[in-house]
């Protein structure tokens, strides 16, 4: 059963899908636990009241409990609205009448559009036809990673390329003429092709290099086909045919993030293959994940398939519910989505279509729908004994440069784990596993200015979180080096590109150090006092950082599964919103003899949990022969040291540091950081 607002969808009765929707709007809400529980509302089934609407954000963003409750306004929440609508610019500016670049794809980066954002993008490229005159093989036979590296490397590539074909062909027609001058008739002899040619041992190597050329050429410009056609490549910014220069690469980064796709403008593997599709099984993809995010937050789940051991289709995790039954962890998140489409009856990507155009966008910017979802599974409820555990994986203490300054190889098989689990009648079940980061070697100036190494460790040991924070501000530490205060924008198209402060990384906003979500690791100390070493688990925009590299000492997640875990916890715990936490913080500095000023105003939009969430860092294990982390700056290896830089203070004003590249230590030499 389903409910659209006053709208009818196929033969639905209006009257009991108003009497279901009203239900599941009054459904029980547990205070300070939030709204989204489910209320009973037909025999058998339960049924839950999920927003489609354009003004949707998920719960952590939300300015009240419940209906009547006192409202604590969340500056974030208008933002996070404005951006899935394509209302704002990706940088916050306003979106002005007529802008060309009217689709901000933010999926990748935690902000899923709206469905009438995404009716607008099925109309433009229904109009378009893009997928139509593509030549498709010239995509299907590139199997590479094409990157780009700078203008110089592109513009090489492609020169290289278009000469190796002129001088194949010369080749061919010299053999071909050979072949004749020996007396062998033309429409006799075999034809002379790339393989003849490559017979001769002296040209073998030139011709391969031409094959794999031809093969970068037709794939790059049948990407760029699609990819001006589509409107993400403009003819006005100069691409060259052929070439993935700067333009180009910048157009299959935009391909992606439009996809969700997690990568970073490389045109090889997944990004290929998606080029390869039609538009409509995309946007098919796209609507489903939509259902996914709107779902999870309105049910108030977190199950998402991710605890699976192994992956390749592995069982996953078990449990015994109160009869004793072995059941398996379900994919909450999967199974309530299909079932929210099997009530929209939308199967494929037609029926897509004709839901969002039989509302409209202006029906689509206030659909509710409500339907009979699957039951939750026993370990449900609205007080939860959730913990969190934090593998670190592999852990090496070594410095990563040589005596030389060049990087040394470490490698990790067991990488970064975090686990969401539920103690439930005696068990431990997990709900969800992803990937995540931990500490190592980094880049940070010293009290002299200059730039050292500096290991940056994640805590060992059990903590708790007590505060969840939506739109959280990072604060720059002392040590950050100025040139990561700084980036290139365009304020103003007549100026061009100028140095400004990188207030975005600072946040509140998507692109901030700290994500759209984050909760704070504190340490408890005897009478009840708690330690704040500056270590967090919170969102990121940076999301191949998580899949292979390092933080500061945090543990990152991708920003949609960062916002779904922590609106779960606030869903299954009680807590206090203490809203906004005004900052006061003003500063200035200078780099390479310019003075730069900012100032920040909030600390983010915070929630006191009742009852502290616990979560304990494993140790990992520890690779190298370097046991315990260094806590001393330690100099660059091949930096010369010896006099003060220009614009530099005196380096006899430096900390203790290591000359040289710490040598193995006894496991007793070294004492951890807290």
């Amino acid at each position: 059963m389903v409910g659209c607002g006053s709208k009818k969808i196929g033969t639905l009765d209006r009257r009991a899908d108003a009497a279901s929707l009203s239900e599941a709007r009054a459904a029980g809400s547990d205070g300070a636990a939030g709204e989204g529980h489910d209320a009973e509302a037909a025999p058998g089934g339960l049924f839950i009241d999920v927003d489609l609407g354009d003004d949707w954000a998920p719960f952590i963003f939300s300015e009240t409990d419940a209906p009547g409750w006192p409202v604590k306004p969340n500056a974030y929440r208008r933002t996070f609205i404005e951006l899935a609508n394509d209302r704002l610019r990706p940088d916050g500016g306003e979106r002005a009448p007529g802008d060309p670049s009217d689709h901000n794809y933010l999926e990748v980066f935690g902000i899923p559009p709206t469905l009438s954002v995404l009716l607008a993008r099925i109309d433009d490229d229904l109009l378009r036809d893009c997928h139509r005159n593509l030549d498709l093989d010239g995509l299907r036979q590139w199997t590479g990673n094409l990157g780009f590296l700078d203008r110089e490397h592109a513009r090489k590539d492609h020169t290289e390329a278009l000469a190796d074909a002129q001088w194949l062909q010369e080749r061919i027609e010299l053999a071909a003429a050979a072949v004749t001058d020996a007396g062998g008739g033309a429409a006799s002899a075999p034809p002379v092709t790339a393989e003849t040619v490559a017979r001769d041992l002296r040209l073998r190597a030139r011709v391969e290099r031409t094959s794999v050329g031809q093969a970068r050429l037709r794939a790059v410009r049948t990407a760029q086909a699609r990819l001006v056609c589509e409107g993400l490549l403009s003819p006005t910014s100069r691409f060259v045919e052929g070439m993935y220069d700067l333009p180009t690469h910048e157009a299959v980064a935009a391909w992606e993030r439009k996809n969700d796709i997690f990568g970073w403008g490389f045109l090889g593997g997944e990004t290929v293959a998606s080029l390869l599709r039609p538009p409509l099984e995309l946007h098919f993809e796209t609507f489903q994940r939509i259902l996914r995010e709107r779902v999870a937050d309105a049910a108030g789940i977190v199950e998402d398939g991710s605890i699976t051991r192994g992956g390749g289709g592995a069982a996953p995790p078990t449990f015994r519910d109160e009869a004793g039954a072995v059941r398996p962890v379900p994919n909450l998140v999967e199974d309530m989505t299909q079932a929210l489409m099997r009530a929209l009856r939308v199967t494929a990507p037609n029926e897509m279509i004709a839901l969002l155009r039989s509302h409209g966008r202006a029906g689509l910017s206030e659909l509710r729908v409500a339907f009979q979802r699957p039951a939750l599974p026993p370990y449900y409820g609205p007080d939860m004994d959730l913990h969190v555990e934090i593998d670190r994986g592999d852990v090496w203490y070594d410095l990563p440069l040589d005596v030389a300054g060049k990087p040394k190889e470490q490698r990790r098989e067991r990488f970064p784990r975090f686990t969401l689990a539920v103690s439930w009648n005696g068990q431990r079940i997990p709900l969800v596993r992803w990937r995540t980061t931990i500490g190592s070697w980094r880049t940070e100036a010293g009290i002299d200015g200059r730039l050292y190494m500096k290991y940056k460790s994640s805590d060992v040991g059990r903590r708790v979180w007590k505060n969840i924070v939506a739109g959280p501000v990072w604060i720059p530490p002392d040590g950050t080096p100025t040139r990561d205060l700084l980036t290139r924008k365009v304020l103003d198209r007549n100026v061009g590109a100028e140095t400004v402060v990188n207030t975005d990384v600072m946040g509140p906003g998507f692109q901030s150090a700290y994500g759209l979500v984050m909760a704070i690791h504190l340490e408890q100390k005897r009478g009840g006092r708690t330690f704040d070493n500056q270590i967090r688990t919170h969102g990121s925009v940076d999301y191949t950082s998580i899949a292979r590299r390092y933080s500061h000492g945090c543990h990152r997640l991708v920003n949609n599964r960062a916002v779904r875990l922590f609106d779960f916890v606030l869903r299954h715990r009680s807590f206090t919103r203490m809203g906004n936490v005004p900052l006061r913080m003003k500063r200035t500095f200078v780099h390479e003899g310019t003075a730069y000023a900012y100032d920040l105003d909030t600390r983010g939009y915070y929630y006191e949990l009742a009852r502290p969430l616990p979560v304990e860092v494993l140790e990992g294990r520890i690779m190298g022969d370097v046991k315990r982390p260094i806590t001393a700056y330690v100099r660059k290896p091949g930096v010369d040291y010896s006099r003060p830089a220009v614009g530099e203070p005196d380096p006899d004003l430096a900390p203790p540091v290591s000359v040289s590249p710490p040598e193995p230590e006894p496991a007793t030499a070294v004492t951890p950081e807290p």
